[in-house]
C-alpha cells in the first residue's frame, strides 16, 4: 500500500505539459473555429452548432500561457464537438527521416530546437514506475508497452483522466528517456483520442484508437509483442489476392479502394482477374486494414459481389476505414451476407477531395478539414462508434480458418 501511495504521490507532482514554448492560441483558436464552420460537417450537423460556439467562447477565456501540447488539445476540444473524425489538426515542423539522424550535426540540432523540444519530461522515478506498471494486468490501460523493438513506455493514467506515455526506452535518436510522447483522451467503449509524437520526426498527429486485448490498435502499442498477429489482413505484403481455399470457399483480399487513377486502375485490374473466378458456394471477403478511398474504385466490387449466389462472409477490424466502411454497410444489407470480425474505426461520414491543408498563425499547426458528405445522414450514426460486425472473432486462431471451421458443411 505504501508503494501505491509514494507512486501516486509521485504522479500527481510530476504533472505536467511542460511550458517552454507558448503558441499564440488566440489566433489559432479564431483559425480553427472560422475554418471548421466552413466544413461540410458543421454545415449538416446544425444541432451541434450551439455547442461550437460556447466551447469556442469557453476556450477564448483560457488563453494565457499554454505550451505546445496544451493548445494542440484544446483546439481538438473544438473541432470534436463536431462529429467528424475527418478533421485533422497536426504538427507543422519539418519532417526528416531516420537517417538524417545519422548526422550528429543535424541530432544536436533537433534535441535543441524548439520546433522538435515541446516534448515534457516526466519528473517520476522511472525504475519504480517500471516496476509498478509491469504488475498490471493485460487488460489494464496503464502497463508497459512496446512498439516493435524501438519504443518501450510506461502508459499511466493521470488524476484528470488523461493516460500518458512515457518513454523509458528507445532506439530513435530524436526521443530520451522520461520524455512524454503521447497522450490517450478517454471517448467511449475503449476508444481513445491519441494525441502524439511521430517515431522519427516527433510531428503532432492525432487520431481515434481502440485498446483491445492489451495493444491501443491504431497506434501499435503491445503489452506483449506479437509474434503471429490474427487480427490483421492475411498476406500483408499484398493489397489485393484471390485464394481458392478449398472446394467450398474462395477467398477475395482488398485492402484499398483508392480513387486515384492508379488505384482505380490497379483495382480494375483485380476486378477483371476474380470476375469469372467467383465460383464455390462460400465466399470470404476480406476488408480488415482497408484504409477505403471511393466509389469509383469500390463500385465495382460492390456489384460483382452483389450477384453472388453462395453465402458471403465479410471480415472487417478497426483498421477498416472510410468508404470501407460505407461498403460493409451496403453489403449487409443482403440477406446472403454475414459481417465478421472486431469493430470498424467509425470514420466514414465525411471526407476530403481536395489535397490543401492550411497552415495556423502561429505555424506550429495545420489543419486538413472534410469537404464531402454523400449520403451523410445515411453514415452518421456510425460515426465515432463504428460497425459493429455480427459476429466478433477471437485474435487466438487465424480468422480466416475461424470462418472455414464455422461454417463447413
Amino acid at each position: 500500500m505504501r508503494t501505491l501511495v509514494t507512486f501516486l504521490t509521485i504522479l500527481i507532482s510530476s504533472l505536467s505539459f511542460g511550458q517552454n514554448s507558448k503558441t499564440d492560441f488566440s489566433r489559432d483558436l479564431d483559425f480553427v473555429f472560422e475554418n471548421l464552420k466552413n466544413t461540410t460537417s458543421y454545415k449538416t450537423q446544425k444541432n451541434k452548432q450551439k455547442n461550437v460556439a460556447s466551447k469556442f467562447n469557453e476556450l477564448k477565456k483560457q488563453t494565457s500561457n499554454l505550451s505546445v501540447i496544451e493548445s494542440y488539445l484544446k483546439l481538438y476540444e473544438l473541432i470534436d464537438e463536431i462529429t467528424d473524425f475527418h478533421n485533422d489538426i497536426y504538427g507543422n515542423s519539418e519532417t526528416f527521416s531516420y537517417n538524417d539522424l545519422k548526422d550528429e550535426a543535424f541530432l544536436n540540432k533537433i534535441k535543441t530546437s524548439s520546433d522538435y523540444n515541446f516534448y515534457p519530461k516526466s519528473k517520476m522515478n522511472l525504475d519504480s514506475l517500471e516496476s509498478e506498471l509491469s504488475k498490471r494486468k493485460t487488460s489494464d490501460y496503464e502497463g508497459i508497452y512496446y512498439h516493435q523493438n524501438y519504443f518501450k513506455i510506461a502508459i499511466v493514467k493521470r488524476p484528470d483522466n488523461l493516460l500518458e506515455g512515457i518513454i523509458l526506452e528507445t532506439k530513435i535518436p530524436s526521443w530520451d528517456r522520461g520524455e512524454i510522447m503521447l497522450y490517450f483522451l478517454p471517448k467511449q467503449d475503449n476508444r481513445f483520442r491519441i494525441f502524439a509524437g511521430k517515431f522519427i520526426d516527433k510531428n503532432l498527429f492525432s487520431s481515434i484508437d481502440c485498446f483491445v486485448n492489451g495493444e491501443f490498435k491504431t497506434s501499435k502499442w503491445q503489452k506483449e509483442i506479437q509474434k503471429i498477429n490474427y487480427y490483421n489482413a492475411s498476406f500483408p505484403d499484398q493489397k489485393f489476392a484471390y485464394k481458392n481455399l478449398n472446394d467450398s470457399f474462395n477467398y477475395v483480399k482488398v485492402s484499398s479502394f483508392n480513387s486515384s487513377n492508379e488505384g482505380i486502375e490497379e483495382a480494375t485490374n483485380f476486378y477483371n482477374e476474380i470476375s469469372e473466378k467467383l465460383t464455390t458456394k462460400n465466399l470470404i471477403v476480406d476488408l480488415r486494414n482497408n484504409n477505403g478511398g471511393g466509389d469509383k474504385s469500390s463500385s465495382q466490387f460492390y456489384k460483382l459481389f452483389k450477384r453472388f449466389n453462395g453465402k458471403i462472409y465479410v471480415l472487417v477490424n478497426f483498421y477498416t476505414v472510410s468508404n470501407a466502411e460505407q461498403f460493409v454497410i451496403k453489403m449487409k444489407k443482403h440477406k446472403n451476407v454475414v459481417i465478421l470480425g472486431d469493430n470498424t474505426r467509425g470514420m466514414l461520414t465525411y471526407g476530403r477531395n481536395y489535397d490543401e491543408d492550411k497552415q495556423m498563425p502561429s505555424k506550429n499547426f495545420r489543419i486538413y478539414f472534410s469537404d464531402l458528405k454523400d449520403n451523410w445522414k445515411q453514415y452518421l450514426k456510425y460515426e465515432e462508434t463504428g460497425l459493429n460486425p455480427e459476429i466478433h472473432l477471437t485474435s487466438d486462431k487465424d480468422w480466416v480458418e475461424q470462418i472455414i471451421d464455422k461454417y463447413s458443411r
